[in-house]
C-alpha cells in the first residue's frame, strides 16, 4: 500500500529525517569527497538493495550521490522505501 503526502511526510520524521519526499520519491543527497567515493557507496547501496529486491535510483555528482526511492508496483512509497532509507541511513552513519 502506499502512503499518501501527509502519511510520507510523517514517516520520514519519525524514521528518516535526513530524507526528503520529492514527488514521486524519497531522497537524499549525500555529499562525498570526490566521485570516486561516491562509487564506493553506490556499490555499498547495491548490496543492500540486493537483499531487500528494492532498488533506488542513483545519480552522480562530482562530489555527492543522491538517492532516490520509490515503488514502482505501488505507484507510490511503501515500507519498502524507508526500511531502504533506514539501512543506507545505517550505512553511511559508519
Amino acid at each position: 500500500m502506499a502512503y499518501n503526502a501527509k502519511e510520507i511526510e510523517e514517516k520520514l520524521k519519525r524514521r528518516c529525517t535526513t530524507w526528503s519526499y520529492i514527488f514521486p520519491s524519497i531522497e537524499k543527497k549525500f555529499s562525498t569527497a570526490h566521485f570516486d567515493e561516491s562509487i564506493q557507496i553506490a556499490n555499498e547501496i547495491a548490496k543492500i538493495a540486493n537483499q531487500l529486491n528494492h532498488h533506488p535510483e542513483l545519480i552522480f555528482r562530482h562530489n555527492a550521490l543522491i538517492i532516490k526511492t520509490h515503488t514502482h508496483d505501488a505507484s507510490g512509497i511503501t515500507d519498502k522505501d524507508f526500511e531502504l532509507a533506514e539501512h543506507i541511513d545505517r550505512l553511511l552513519s559508519t
